[in-house]
């Protein structure tokens, strides 16, 4: 089974984990996308090494290991119907058990909000940075 994996945009349609992406660099970027891709192809199979809880109910964080640990953070669906998506909220370090930056669940979870309210303009198929 395949998921389709959609990005989160914002109010001025900027695609935020696109601009994310971007801003990594080329080896930390290779490896998220290369987790992007475990996350297509197996969903809720990485379950609990790769994709796990990130202590805010309902969102998820991919890991990502090396020197910085990058933690997308995403949630199942959310609109309804979505059972075989994802939706990817932020972008995100975690340094120890802190988070950087530092209220980005918090904004993950606002903005899964904002998806379930209005799918169609809250988010967009997933992309890739050109290389």
């Amino acid at each position: 089974m395949t998921y389709a994996l959609y990005d989160y945009v914002n109010p001025q349609r900027v695609n935020v984990i696109l601009d994310w992406l971007q801003s990594l660099q080329t080896m930390e970027r290779t490896k998220v996308i290369q987790r992007f891709d475990m996350l297509a192809e197996h969903g809720q199979e990485l379950l609990p090494l790769t994709l796990a809880a990130s202590g805010v109910a309902g969102i998820l964080k991919l890991k990502t290991h090396g020197s910085v640990q990058l933690r997308p953070l995403l949630c199942r669906g959310p609109a309804p119907g979505d059972t075989d998506t994802y939706t990817l909220l932020a972008g995100a370090k975690e340094v120890g058990s802190r988070w950087e930056p530092k209220n980005i669940r918090e904004t993950a979870a606002a903005r899964k909000g904002e998806v379930v309210a209005d799918p169609a303009n809250r988010r967009t198929s997933h992309a890739q940075p050109a290389k």
